[in-house]
């Protein structure tokens, strides 16, 4: 008979585990992987009346009720580790080998071929529920369990795997910016068609003119009748030198972003910077001539087809845009049991205010002001630190091996500051920081 363990109990220290190693580099167990732990049973009337139904997620062990048509119900206990999934099973598994109850449990599991079990794996947060519960949200359903970090810490810190999305990352030291020359003339309307999202669905923002009736004392557009792109240009307007040459940016940035927004994920991986470097190289030449122009919007746009309709009023918002760019720096602070490291933006000393990030640009909600980033480097990194509520969570047990593998790294090329225990901030040094939070200096 199925020995009975209450959930949510540590299991005996003589319990047997057995060791099914990963798919590297995910943490997977395939069917076919499971194919070579166990005898597969022959025709698909034996995977038939299987039930397995979640219990829990406590103590760092993944319960799973199992129950097979000719047995009675067992439970499974999952131990997720970084390269191999240990499983035990109230039957004990006879003479070491892995059950009928965990092949036939973990074979219904494994949905889509394969089971996945990176979200269970938090080392240093779930062998303890105090910090586990503080650190994670755990929803629980009957066939389904999210494991996730709760908003207030963002993105935090896995050992020996890093963030979510840090693997997209590639910090090098920043070349410095030339001066841009400025110039140019009136030009009658003109759109900074953007939106946000995650990094691989959002889209790039590209110089969109667009057509419209300015009100009696010509301060501004009352209504628009057209946008305009290089296959349906805006006609019976005199176009100035300078309209020219910003409709021609626009033009070529609307051919951009649409290659961008027709490439596949991987595509978008491989390709992406190259177009967004393309961009951004757009922008620095139209920004000087934008500058003297009376009509200039931010657009929001859900979809890039949308530009083929009529544009949408309510949609527009007045755009100032300045040739300054900001400069992005990096916050360190300790909270007794774990640091964060935030992004702050500053233009001329003074910190941006601004709660979303699309590509290439920050709007700043103090100023009204549009300012363009530096660089695709910054903006990549600061589009990645606020898609998680611009906050990377580390505890202090995985400091030193965040400074090696994050950074020591950011340091080289971005200003990290330090908040220190008397609440001023300084420049990041290793030596203070461990000093200060208490962690023994393994560098001497």
């Amino acid at each position: 008979m199925a020995k009975k363990i209450k959930l949510g109990t540590i299991l005996p220290n003589d319990t047997f585990f057995y060791s099914i190693s990963f798919d590297q580099p995910c943490q997977k167990v395939t069917r076919e992987a499971l194919k070579t732990h166990f005898p597969e049973p022959r025709g698909y009337r034996a995977y038939m009346g299987i039930h397995t139904e979640y219990k829990g997620f406590t103590n760092g062990l993944v319960v799973v009720q199992v129950k097979l048509p000719e047995s009675t119900e067992h439970m499974l206990y999952l131990h997720v580790g970084l390269a191999e999934l240990d499983i035990a099973c109230t039957c004990g598994m006879p003479d070491g080998k892995l059950c009928r109850h965990a092949y036939m449990g973990l074979h219904s599991m494994a949905w889509h071929q394969y089971l996945d079990l990176e979200r269970f794996y938090w080392p240093g947060f779930t062998n303890d529920e105090k910090i586990k519960v503080k650190f994670l949200d755990t929803e629980v359903s009957k066939g389904w369990i999210a494991v996730k970090p709760k908003a207030k810490y963002g993105n935090i810190f896995k050992s020996t795997i890093g963030f979510v999305g840090d693997k997209q990352l590639s910090i090098r030291e920043r070349s410095k910016l030339q001066n841009i020359i400025s110039g140019g003339q009136e030009v009658i309307g003109y759109c900074l068609a953007y939106n946000i999202g995650n990094y691989g669905n959002s889209l790039l923002p590209a110089l969109v003119p667009c057509l419209g009736l300015t009100s009696k004392n010509n301060k501004n557009i009352v209504s628009f009748k057209q946008f305009g792109r290089a296959d349906k240009p805006i006609h019976n307007i005199n176009y100035t030198a300078n309209q020219q040459l910003l409709n021609d940016i626009g033009y070529k940035q609307y051919g951009i972003a649409k290659t961008y927004d027709n490439l596949g994920g991987e595509e978008k991986r491989n390709e992406g910077a190259k177009l967004k470097q393309q961009v951004l190289n757009l922008w620095e030449q139209a920004i000087p001539l934008l500058l003297n122009e009376k009509y200039n919007y931010i657009y929001y746009l859900y979809w890039l087809k949308y530009l083929k309709d009529k544009p949408r009023k309510t949609e527009m918002q007045n755009c100032r845009y300045s040739l300054d760019r900001p400069v992005l720096s990096f916050t360190l602070k300790f909270h007794q049991d774990h640091f964060s490291l935030t992004a702050v933006v500053f233009v001329d000393g003074n910190p941006l205010k601004f709660n979303h990030k699309p590509h290439l640009f920050v709007f700043d909600e103090v100023t009204e002001l549009c300012y363009l980033m530096p660089s695709v480097q910054d903006d990549d990194l600061l589009i990645w630190i606020f898609s998680h509520n611009n906050r990377l969570t580390i505890l202090k047990e995985h400091f030193i091996e965040f400074h090696q593998s994050l950074l020591e790294n950011l340091s080289r090329s971005y200003e990290v500051f330090y908040d220190n225990k008397a609440g001023k901030k300084i420049k990041y040094e290793l030596k203070t920081v461990l000093f200060d939070s208490g962690i023994k200096n393994i560098f001497g």
